[in-house]
């Protein structure tokens, strides 16, 4: 596909990729410390860790058997029974217990 321009480019095969020369542990914390003192003199500071949240309780009641359901619902439904159990800190299980003893409370 040679349109008659030359370019040089027929032989590249002298190129090489560059080889970067090993740095040492000591210039490596050096220059860290140098990226670490610069962002501080502008205002950034490095990111602690969030604080973790409690944990939602996961264990079924001791030594009952198991049971599985699958729900489908609107998005609108199933996200605020999501947000839901995320606020209360409940496993889905215990949200549903809870809702269905306010129903049946409700009823008597």
């Amino acid at each position: 596909m040679s349109n008659g321009i030359k370019l040089g480019l027929d032989d590249l095969s002298d190129i090489r990729p560059n080889t970067r020369a090993e740095r040492s542990r000591t210039d490596q914390r050096r220059d860290a410390a140098a990226v670490d003192d610069i962002g501080r003199e502008h205002g950034f500071s490095k990111p602690s860790a969030p604080a973790a949240l409690p944990r939602r309780q996961k264990s079924a009641y001791a030594g009952e058997q198991l049971h599985q359901v699958s729900v489908k619902g609107p998005v609108s439904v199933m996200g605020r029974f999501v947000e839901y159990c995320d606020r209360e800190r409940l496993p889905y299980w215990q949200a549903i217990e809870k809702l269905m003893d306010l129903a049946e409370g409700e009823e008597r």
